[in-house]
């Protein structure tokens, strides 16, 4: 199959919207705006063209750090495979949208600095109660009693927990 391959810069216009699918799969999607710029030799200066809007989808891993990662106004790189939604309005007009099936995304580190992270993986999260976020050693009950009783003394209350 031949696709077009294609990057682009530009900024998120949302915060990433999740999807959960019937397999339990997870998917996300954002809106990116592409302004592009030209020197405008008239004028002996830049000028921009006209805004594109490109959605976004990610699937899986991706999907799961995008969520994580990038909120509104944050600058892009994301590259992938180019296409076109189209579709017809309530009104019977032909509508198009530029899609992107994401493959690679992350900040466009012109703009900022950014750190990066690996997800923990599901046997690297240790038990814990739900409700306080307390980690929960490997013998211990999730009805566990409250880490301080009547009668402890201060002194007890300020020893070290470990």
């Amino acid at each position: 199959m031949r696709d077009i391959h294609t990057t682009l810069m530009g900024n998120a216009t949302a915060d990433p919207t999740p999807r959960q699918h019937d397999d339990g799969t997870t998917s996300a999607s954002v809106r990116v705006a592409v302004t592009s710029r030209y020197y405008d030799s008239s004028t002996s200066g830049f000028a921009d063209r006209k805004t594109e809007f490109i959605t976004v989808f990610t699937r899986r891993a991706l999907a799961r750090n995008l969520l994580t990662s990038v909120k509104k106004g944050n600058p892009l790189v994301v590259t992938g495979r180019l296409g076109l939604s189209e579709w017809v309005a309530d009104d019977g007009t032909s509508r198009h949208s530029l899609t992107l099936q994401a493959e690679a995304l992350g900040h466009d580190l012109t703009f900022g600095a950014a750190s990066f992270a690996r997800p923990l993986k599901a046997e690297d999260v240790p038990e814990h109660d739900p409700q306080s976020g307390e980690i929960l050693s490997p013998d211990e009950e999730e009805d566990s009693v409250s880490p301080l009783t009547d009668e402890q003394s201060e002194d007890d209350e300020l020893a070290p927990a470990f």
